[in-house]
């Protein structure tokens, strides 16, 4: 698993978190299943360098 900054805007204010997916096509879908696209637009799904470990 990779973390993804995911950057979102509700066209006034801009959001960003981080999702835990195995590819950015991925992490982008879980965007869209988390938030509620008819509120949020997702600008920008990003690698952010860092990688999930299972311990």
């Amino acid at each position: 698993m990779q973390t993804f900054r995911i950057s979102l805007s509700d066209g006034t204010r801009k959001f960003h978190t981080v999702i835990e997916a195995p590819d950015s096509a991925s992490a982008h879908i879980k965007a869209t299943y988390f938030f509620d696209t008819s509120k949020w637009r997702i600008l920008s799904v990003s690698l952010t360098g860092a990688s999930a470990v299972a311990a």
